[in-house]
């Protein structure tokens, strides 16, 4: 039996564009627990192009809510050639009767729990419509992913690792908590440990929020000290009050942070419910974390209800004064299953349903004190500001060191928006 297994690409705006970071953890998540008798290839789109004519029995698909009308591309053209389709991810989940449209069967939720049985179906000629497993399972016990079927030459690293899922936060514009629940599950430390010592370089932590549980985050920390690897993960502020915390992630060469600062405003914070950034002093919270020596990319969200037109100026301010590494600037996106797609649905506001549009880069939504296209031009505005070389420099030289690393990291991103610049989508600066 011939398996494949792909993610579709959805390379537009800010989001596309540059080399691979790292792939999608859930190709070879699947292959992994595919049986070994099974001929499994796995097909990152931003990496390789699929095929729909090349050989396979079965072929499963994987998609976010900007990859869905690709991946319902692909899907239809596998069907024509009556190969069956099964269809996951976390469009399918929140959209599973517009995805059912394209796919012979759709994976609601988690695939572990159902994977045996559909490949079991599809072995017996008859796959059901859907899939799914009432609740969230136990992390543990799982095959590790097969990352040699991976094409390890294309991306910076594949060495990506999940400790965990699920988010107790739920911010309104955010899938993770609707997918993966409200509550951290956690794997066992000993197979992540086992499963880290198996690979080389640097490690990439993919949990939505490493240090969400602060006694688990310890031990994991603590068991991570001797193995000697510098890694980078997701966090928030409130790693900043913990000092043992903060030092133990130092130790166990954690070397930069992804961190959803969001917005600068109370009111919007409150609004979205980020519950770990509201009644904290960022500033302060930020230089604790830069003092033990760990770096923060972080994410700003434009567009939120109570955004004016200096909220641009300002955002790009503070990440400059206090010398972020890098930043993300997206652009507030109403992806479905999120609160924050029920309040602009419901109010009339959205005026783009191409799912293709949803990259956090494009407008798709009436803002409340704002055009439309001022949002987008602030988004740009604050990109380019950001990534000057002026701004790089000054970001770059800090006591903290890692100069060359940093020049690096931003040289990235200003590759990134020198291709978004010749597709035309680079505009003009906010107005004051």
């Amino acid at each position: 039996m011939k398996l494949t297994i792909i993610a579709p690409s959805w390379d537009q705006g800010w989001w596309g564009g540059g080399r691979v970071l790292a792939p999608p953890l859930v190709l070879p998540l699947l292959a992994g627990l595919t049986p070994k008798d099974v001929n499994v290839r796995l097909i990152d789109e931003n990496v390789e192009e699929a095929d729909v004519d090349a050989p396979t029995d079965l072929v499963a698909m994987t998609c976010m809510t900007a990859s869905a009308p690709r991946a319902y591309a692909l899907c239809d053209a596998f069907r024509e050639r009556k190969i069956p389709v099964v269809i996951g991810g976390i469009h399918p989940t929140v959209m599973p009767d517009e995805a059912a449209l394209h796919a012979d069967a759709v994976i609601i939720g988690e695939a572990e729990p159902v994977w045996d049985e559909v490949l079991k179906d599809f072995g017996a000629n008859r796959l059901k419509p859907r899939y799914g497993y009432d609740g969230h399972i136990a992390l543990g016990g799982f095959p590790f992913p097969r990352r040699d079927l991976l094409m390890a030459r294309r991306y910076l690293t594949i060495n990506v690792v999940q400790t965990a899922r699920g988010c107790p936060n739920d911010c309104s514009f955010c899938t993770v908590s609707a997918v993966a629940g409200r509550k951290y599950r956690f794997r066992p430390i000993d197979e992540v440990i086992e499963e880290i010592r198996m690979l080389s370089g640097w490690i990439g932590l993919v949990d939505d929020n490493i240090t969400g549980n602060p006694r688990r985050a310890k031990k994991l920390f603590e068991a991570l000290i001797p193995l000697k690897r510098r890694w980078i993960g997701q966090g928030d502020l409130n790693m900043a009050k913990d000092p043992e915390l903060l030092s133990l992630a130092a130790r166990s060469g954690c070397v930069a942070m992804f961190m959803g600062l969001e917005s600068l405003s109370l009111e919007n914070l409150r609004f979205i419910g980020k519950s770990p950034n509201i009644g904290k002093d960022m500033s302060k919270a930020i230089q604790t974390i830069h003092k033990a020596g760990i770096e923060i990319i972080g994410s700003f969200v434009f567009g939120l209800d109570g955004d004016y037109h200096d909220v641009f100026k300002r955002t790009v301010s503070f990440a400059k004064r206090h010398k972020l590494v890098a930043s993300q600037f997206a652009v507030l996106t109403p992806f479905p299953g999120t609160r924050t797609w029920d309040q602009l649905e419901s109010e009339g506001r959205i005026f783009d349903h191409d799912w293709s549009d949803y990259t956090m880069s494009n407008v798709v939504f009436n803002p409340a004190n704002m055009k439309a296209t001022d949002l987008s031009r602030g988004q740009r505005y604050a990109q380019r500001s950001f990534y000057s070389l002026p701004s790089i420099i000054r970001r770059s030289i800090t006591l903290r060191g890692k100069v060359i690393l940093k020049i690096i990291v931003n040289s990235s991103y200003r590759r990134v928006l020198s291709k978004n610049k010749k597709k035309g989508l680079t505009l003009g600066i906010p107005k004051e």
